[in-house]
């Protein structure tokens, strides 16, 4: 791909850039489905866009991926009044969108930072509104611990008498504490191999590790984080029917906060839209941030099906 190292370079320096929106975390992903749209001036880039096609049924689909959080527009760091700078982000906006590849279906999560999406709404694209939770200052973790909920105190406070948190390269152990909740949930649906490929890929870039916990019986839980320099990650988790009520959860995200507090700034639970995980992440004190995400139906036959439920 042409030009590589240079989208590289801006996705490093824009705060729209994080590890979701690297070849590498594409590549792994949507292996060979990837690419980057660009609106450049001057051979500097006003703004980049990931974009990832799948082709199915004869349609052509551009939506998110497994696994990962946002992806969408990345400014470069615009300096000047706030007018200015934002008709610039505008203007780069509504260039980029004519170029988006043509697409039956059209769906992306734009970074938290993102709070105009007018360009998108005035093509005729819809969105809706979602919420993570996040610790922006991980520097003071008495802080952080002070504004946990009470009772995920009590909790840890309990896991942290019989459970011990280790860091080890465990995908299987992992994979068995994921498979326990989601077949307790009656979900088979987990997408393992791409898992999997995240994976071996943040452990080759040294940005991804598995906190494991155990106690005298065994594994009772498991997380899986990755980060870059900007923020962590909780990508998924899970924990064995048998044991679900030791606390394993809560201490192994306290133990992965107090480990992000040394290669990163912020930690980002990924939020939730579902009732219950949402609660359970809230109860860490994280701050509510909402998140665009971006629509588009170019397809009578999704129409149709989406409409009735199909």
């Amino acid at each position: 791909m042409e030009n590589l190292d240079k989208i590289k370079t801006f996705i490093s320096e824009s705060e729209q850039g994080t590890i979701f929106t690297t070849p590498e975390w594409l590549e792994a992903v949507a292996p060979g489905k990837w690419d980057y749209i660009t609106n450049e001036s001057a051979g500097s880039i006003k703004a980049c866009m990931p974009i990832i096609l799948n082709e199915k049924l004869g349609l052509t689909i551009c939506n998110m991926p497994p696994f990962t959080q946002s992806l969408g527009i990345m400014y470069p760091a615009y300096e000047g009044k706030y007018a200015e700078v934002l008709t610039r982000k505008m203007n780069a906006l509504s260039e980029i969108i004519p170029v988006i590849p043509k697409n039956s279906y059209f769906r992306q999560r734009l970074h938290p930072s993102i709070t105009n999406w007018l360009p998108f709404y005035w093509q005729e694209y819809n969105q809706l509104t979602r919420y993570t939770y996040i610790i922006k200052d991980l520097a003071n973790q008495d802080k952080i611990w002070k504004s946990f909920r009470s009772n995920i105190r009590q909790e840890i406070r309990k896991a942290s008498k019989t459970i011990k948190i280790f860091q080890e390269d465990d995908f299987e152990s992992l994979s068995f504490c994921i498979d326990s909740t989601f077949a307790r949930q009656r979900n088979k649906n987990f997408d393992f191999s791409t898992l999997k490929n995240i994976f071996d890929s943040c452990k080759k870039l040294k940005n991804g590790k598995i906190f494991l916990a155990k106690n005298e019986n065994g594994i009772c839980g498991a997380i899986y984080l990755v980060w870059d320099k900007k923020s962590a990650y909780y990508i998924a988790g899970g924990s064995p029917i048998d044991v679900r009520t030791t606390g394993a959860m809560p201490l192994l995200l306290w133990e992965a906060i107090k480990f992000s507090s040394k290669v990163t700034k912020h930690f980002n639970f990924e939020g939730s839209m579902i009732k219950p995980i949402e609660r359970f992440f809230r109860a860490f004190g994280g701050e509510q941030v909402p998140y665009f995400e971006i629509t588009k139906i170019n397809s009578k036959i999704i129409s149709f099906a989406k409409n009735f439920k199909i």
